[in-house]
């Protein structure tokens, strides 16, 4: 009886050191946050990136407990912004709103100064697929009456598209190389003066996020032939995309989270918890909507593999292009 008693006193005490250290390191988790959070927007205010990552910080601050501010810090094609977040204290203080740029920059730009690699990759938020569009009148009503046209009059189709090394450029030449198509790009600075060039008549395709397109589709003006990607774009959904064509082309733009390297993992649990909350939200689901914007969330390591892919994946492409550094 002693015996049955005294293990039954040892279990009731290791029951209850296991139950104190559960909620001590609950309690620890919560400590997190103390103050307002940092979010850094790598690009000027009133851009895609800077109009995106303020809602993300609207909506995160009601589901993470705390203030998140986004401070601009712009210049060097988003490597100021970036590094800034990247050597940040790793206390979950200093988050990074990530985009398509840090995927591409390290493989064309000579010293850019940080990589996916120096962050703790939190959640994959957004996506926008690239697409290439004529005029509404135009007489290639179809991807296949481009291409055909394009292998019949090599180098003289002149496409439009956002400047060098940017993702529609990119699209492009994922584009070009698929179908075997030899075109003449037009380097705009931006995507709105690459529209208007079309709309003007000077171009006789244009590449861009298909987001910033879609006004003038809707407006009757133009026509998408297809979505640069693997999946067909939620506002033009009669739109085919290159992959269901035959056409192995697929880049987009994207936006995420992600705090510095060797923030600890509780905090960075904490906050992909909080995130994930934020995609659920109808009111951020609708705010994607209304900008033509794709919700798509990859959270924590799968989205750190997600980020490894696509850098591999602009790296290949932008070798192709020709613009890629010599190693």
């Amino acid at each position: 009886m002693r015996k049955v008693f005294k293990e039954k006193w040892l279990m009731g005490l290791i029951a209850t050191v296991l139950a104190v250290f559960v909620i001590q390191g609950s309690s620890v988790a919560l400590d997190y946050p103390k103050k307002k959070i940092e979010l850094v927007v790598a690009f000027n205010p009133g851009g895609g990136s800077d109009i995106l990552g303020r809602a993300v910080a609207q909506y995160g601050s009601k589901y993470i407990g705390e203030t998140i501010f986004v401070t601009n810090r712009a210049g060097g094609a988003g490597a100021i912004g970036f590094n800034y977040g990247a050597k940040a204290k790793p206390d979950g203080y200093v988050l990074t709103f990530i985009v398509t740029t840090l995927t591409i920059a390290p493989h064309i730009t000579k010293g850019y100064p940080v990589t996916y690699k120096d962050y703790e990759p939190i959640a994959l938020v957004a996506v926008v697929p690239s697409c290439i569009s004529v005029l509404a009148d135009s007489k290639y009503k179809t991807l296949e009456d481009f291409i055909k046209a394009a292998k019949a009059n090599p180098g003289k189709l002149r496409v439009g598209q956002a400047g060098t090394g940017s993702p529609w450029h990119l699209a492009g030449e994922a584009l070009a190389h698929a179908a075997s198509l030899k075109l003449t790009y037009v380097p705009y600075k931006g995507a709105g003066p690459s529209i208007t060039a079309l709309l003007g008549g000077h171009l006789d395709a244009t590449i861009t996020s298909a987001s910033e397109i879609f006004p003038h589709v809707q407006a009757g003006k133009v026509k998408t032939l297809a979505i640069i990607a693997e999946n067909r774009f939620a506002a033009m959904k009669e739109v085919p995309t290159t992959l269901q064509l035959g056409y192995q082309a697929n880049v987009v733009s994207w936006r995420g989270i992600a705090a510095p390297k060797g923030t600890p993992k509780e905090i960075v649990d904490f906050l992909i918890n909080g995130f994930e909350k934020v995609s659920k939200d109808p009111e951020f689901l609708k705010l994607l909507e209304s900008r033509g914007t794709d919700l798509k969330f990859i959270k924590g390591e799968a989205f750190g593999k997600w980020l490894a892919m696509m850098h591999k994946d602009y790296g290949r492409i932008a070798k192709m292009a020709g613009i890629a550094l010599k190693k």
